[in-house]
């Protein structure tokens, strides 16, 4: 059936928005599927209240108000290769940090010890059993490993834990004995632990130490084998309309192993197709409905390479719900799946953001690029719409802002802007952008206006790391989008900060590309966008306080984005009917839009009474996960003190967190009085050198020499070596240039092209074609590099990169998130070049500031240039620019700022003047910057918006297109 939910509130001049939800076509009447049937062959697919265009000039049809449809994912299906595409997906940006440098990488696939111990303990066998639902996946590890020393053994065995999954579950079988772990507060776990290890007993500690998890086996007897089980719960991963499961290589040791996985997938909708790269999979479908699967792999060899099941589903257009009921706790917890698209028009979308943008205004910014910049941030200023907010901050050694709090876009604020971008210059030092990132996430962000950040930058800072991990834990709150100046702006920071946050990034090598880079992430963040969403409980007949939902608040569902809610509360009887609760929030006209939301309580799933049983509580689990990630957050911004509460969960559902861990402690039943050895499971050792590495390099082309050892002098150059010059040669890459600080300074006298703080750096070197051409994509990241670099790279046998510094530049390529307003596609690759670090420079004039004064005689947004009576403007970069500088916040262009670009027509009549002069613009636009539409595209959006608005306010008769062709006529006209 086809339904209409109306919105609710709105107000003022706008106009009801109806939302369209389809359902699926089986639940449909045969005569509601031949109406719906003539309706699509009558509709476009994605267009909505298209204006129809009348043959004759004096009859048109009503204009009517803007429309918001949500639309069927069946006919806007993604490409397979978009979907496999599992790099570009949030979820990896964990992964992605790890191999980003391989050779700091404790869990590098490898058995090592610290000790002579060698090799005798292994592991033997690992099996994974793993049930996904539309709402999680929950797996059991089991890992059989002996230890044939002659002494006590404990071992240390550390793995990646994502931040989306929890230990919920651990247990060990020792001498026949199943010995189930008990949670406790870390340092009581930690204490019995280390008290059982003391009296010569068996003891085993699971906990959570800086995204790992962390197992201690201590007092192994020798020749004794044990068998660990421990049971992951977690988030599913998501890539646009698929669902993910990844067991990373990085998460097995590097020797041979029995190996069996098993992956049941029991989903509410069928399943369209199951990817997995790299294996020849079993894939067994369970029901001719095919919402059941079961995958296997088994091998004797251990894992190689990363294993990435693909489940594409067959899309639901209504938000789902999943129920599971407690008859221990007498509670109920609910999910609530949601994967929204709209189809609204480009020039109809009004919806509410906050946009701040972060200009890197450093001394090597000088010249062309921080003229682009400002250039680029002229035309993001007028393409913004009235609903936003912005401000603009200006970063160095220190920073400034143009407003002390992001300010609504108005024609005053605009004008404020306009100025302030006027005084802009690279006049601020160094590159220091820790600070102003903090003093942006730190202030509270509005819901009712995503909060999306853009980057411009040419450098590299020297808390790279902690920047990427402190925007992380903000990615809740708001989207980063980046771009990366120049050939020697660091790749990792421009790829890590957008990747954490769930945002795009471009690099700009040449600066006449500047404008249409920046242009095309604006594009993406004026995408429709749910926002300010919360899910309205009442129907429950329960108080709101009773139902502990997670996340608390919930992040804006940008375009090709799935949302995941849980809630838990508490019933004293079980629930046997529907019921309605509703999901809300701001959509793309901001109209507050609703989507009911059925809980089927008659269908929900009972959890055992067994304790034994772990399988059943699967949402429950995880909505006690994300809610103690609420409170740890809390902790981390509010300073409040949840550990109690954290404690009370964790022991309730088994998790592991920063305030619990896993203890299982056994006598003995001969004390161990032998000296116990320590091994570690996964661990590399720094200390020895990979033969395949040692030799890798032995063959590899002699490269520049090196700078100085940081805080020591200049030794030498080794005999045979050329020193380094800032663009050396073009097939023998340079290393980096050192990082300068006062010390090293006095000991060293750094290579010419960094020498002098007075002169800028000269201009990068041009990229000769053959580096710049694109590559074809490749099914492995691996595979990426390989092809990139060519073949005179060592791999090892897991297919891994014994190079690993010399590729960290590519790994990002091929690792990157996407950069265009599609999914992801990757860069062209140019022959790797030496970074070049930035060096602080002393401000060359006074620090920009944020006043603005009123007798300005310089500002753009009230001049005009002299020109020719009735000259039409020609397509020049310049007289773009000064066009849209024209542009009022309402989107609308006034005749006598623009009399000089235009030729001077009278408007038709009933057609206002400034709707008139909008159309010339617009039709100016398209007639004569054709070949620069990506600069001057949102901006005639917001134009045509303004112009549809007058012809329902003015009861114009014409509909936009008419007037739109009477305009260019008039243009081309002699």
């Amino acid at each position: 059936m086809n339904f209409i939910k109306k919105v609710i509130g709105g107000g003022g001049h706008k106009h009801k928005t109806d939302i369209k939800i389809e359902d699926e076509k089986h639940e449909q009447t045969p005569q509601q599927q031949q109406q719906q049937q003539q309706q699509q062959q009558q509709t476009p697919d994605k267009i909505i209240n298209t204006p129809s265009t009348n043959s004759s000039p004096t009859l048109h049809p009503p204009p009517q108000p803007p429309t918001c449809i949500y639309i069927s994912k069946e006919n806007v299906r993604s490409d397979l290769s978009l979907l496999k595409d599992f790099s570009s997906a949030y979820y990896y940006n964990f992964y992605r940090t790890l191999e980003k440098n391989l050779t700091n990488q404790i869990q590098a696939p490898g058995l090592n010890t610290t000790n002579s111990v060698g090799n005798k303990f292994t592991l033997k066998e690992f099996n994974i059993v793993s049930e996904m639902t539309d709402s999680c996946v929950v797996s059991v590890w089991t890992q059989k490993y002996s230890n044939q020393s002659s002494n006590p053994v404990e071992a240390i065995y550390q793995i990646p834990l994502a931040p989306y999954a929890a230990v919920s579950d651990f247990s060990v079988i020792l001498k026949d004995k199943v010995l189930k772990g008990k949670i406790k507060e870390n340092s009581k776990a930690k204490e019995k632990y280390n008290d059982a290890i003391a009296s010569g007993g068996q003891a085993f500690l699971a906990e959570k130490v800086e995204g790992y998890f962390k197992l201690q086996i201590g007092n192994l007897p020798p020749q004794e084998d044990v068998t660990v089980n421990v049971t992951i719960t977690s988030e599913i991963g998501t890539h646009l309309e698929s669902l993910h499961f990844c067991l990373h290589r990085f998460l097995f040791t590097k020797n041979a192993f029995k190996f069996n996985y098993t992956l049941n997938v029991s989903l509410s909708t069928p399943i369209e197709t199951i990817e997995l790269d790299h294996y020849n999979p079993t894939i067994t479908y369970k029901d001719e409905s095919k919402t059941k699967a079961t995958i296997s792999i088994s091998k004797d060899d251990g894992v190689s390479h990363n294993i990435i099941a693909i489940i594409v589903p067959k899309y639901s257009e209504k938000p789902q719900s999943f129920i599971e009921y407690s008859p221990i706790d007498k509670s109920y917890a609910v999910a609530i799946n949601f994967y929204p698209r709209f189809s609204v028009s480009p020039d109809e979308v009004d919806q509410k953001s906050e946009f701040i943008f972060v200009l890197d205004c450093s001394g090597s910014m000088s010249g062309s690029p921080i003229k682009k910049s400002k250039l680029a941030l002229e035309i993001c200023m007028r393409s913004l719409n009235e609903n936003s907010k912005f401000n603009i901050v200006c970063f160095g050694s220190s920073f400034n802002k143009l407003f002390e709090t992001s300010k609504h876009y108005n024609d005053e604020t605009l004008e404020k802007a306009s100025e302030y971008i006027e005084r802009i210059d690279a006049n601020l030092g160094g590159t220091e952008l820790y600070e102003p990132i903090v003093d942006i996430l730190s202030k509270e962000s509005d819901p009712e206006y995503p909060r999306q950040v853009f980057i411009l930058t040419d450098g590299e800072i020297s808390d790279r790391d902690k920047l990427i991990d402190y925007v992380g834990k903000e990615a809740n709150t708001t989207r980063i989008f980046t771009y990366g100046i120049g050939s020697y702006v660091d790749k990792e920071l421009i790829v890590g900060v957008s990747k954490a946050c769930k945002g795009y990034y471009e690099m700009i090598i040449e600066n006449s590309d500047m404008e249409e880079k920046v242009m095309k992430l604006i594009s993406i963040a004026m995408q429709p966008t749910l926002s300010n969403i919360r899910v309205d409980w009442s129907e429950l007949s329960i108080t709101k306080d009773n139902v502990v939902q997670s996340p608390a608040q919930i992040r804006p569902l940008f375009n090709q984005e799935r949302m995941m809610i849980y809630a838990t509360f508490e019933s004293e009887k079980p629930i046997e009917k529907e019921i309605t609760v509703t999901l809300i929030g701001n959509g793309p006209l901001s109209e507050e839009i609703s989507f009911p939301v059925t809980l089927d309580f008659n269908n929900s799933n009972s959890t055992s009474s067994s304790s034994s049983s772990t399988s059943s509580n699967h949402i429950h689990t995880l909505s006690a996960f994300k809610h103690i990630q609420d409170l740890e957050e809390s902790e981390r911004k509010q300073k409040k003190d949840h550990k109690d509460k954290i404690v009370e969960l964790g022991k309730r559902y088994g998790l592991v967190s920063k305030h619990t861990s896993y203890i299982v402690t056994a006598d003995s039943d001969k004390v161990t009085e032998e000296s116990m050895q320590t091994i570690e499971v996964l661990k590399q050792d720094h200390q020895q050198e990979d033969p395949m590495v040692s030799r890798s390099r032995t063959l590899a082309a002699p490269v520049a020499c090196g700078g100085p050892v940081f805080g020591s002098p200049c030794p030498p150059p080794p005999p045979g070596c050329i020193a380094p010059t800032p663009y050396q040669s073009s097939c023998v890459p340079a290393p980096p240039p050192p990082t300068f600080t006062s010390q090293t300074i006095t000991s060293c006298i750094a290579p010419p092209s960094y020498q002098s703080s007075c002169v800028p750096a000269p201009p990068p070197p041009r990229i000769h074609q053959s580096y710049t051409q694109s590559i074809d994509i490749v099914e492995s990241e691996d595979e990426c590099v390989y092809e990139k670099l060519g073949s005179g790279l060592q791999y090892d046998d897991d297919g891994d990169f014994e190079e690993e510094k010399e590729l960290e530049d590519c790994k990002l390529e091929c690792s990157a998130p996407p950069r265009a307003p599609t999914p992801p596609q990757l860069q062209k690759l140019s022959k790797k070049e030496s970074k070049l670090k930035k060096r602080s420079s002393s401000p060359t004039s006074s620090p920009i500031t944020t006043k603005t004064t009123s007798s300005s005689s310089s500002s753009s947004s009230s001049s005009s240039l002299s020109r020719p009576s009735g000259a039409v403007l020609r397509s020049t970069p310049d007289s773009l620019i000064e066009i849209i500088r024209q542009q009022k916040a309402n989107g609308s262009f006034t005749k006598s700022t623009v009399t000089s670009f235009i030729k001077d027509s009278a408007p038709p009549s009933g057609i206002p003047e400034d709707v008139w002069t909008t159309l010339l613009i617009i039709a100016n636009f398209i007639l004569n910057f054709n070949s620069q539409k990506s600069q001057w595209e949102l901006v005639s959006q917001k134009a045509t918006k303004f112009v549809k608005q007058q012809i329902l306010k003015s009861g114009i008769s014409s509909n936009f297109e008419t007037l739109l062709e009477s305009a260019k006529q008039s243009i081309q006209s002699p």
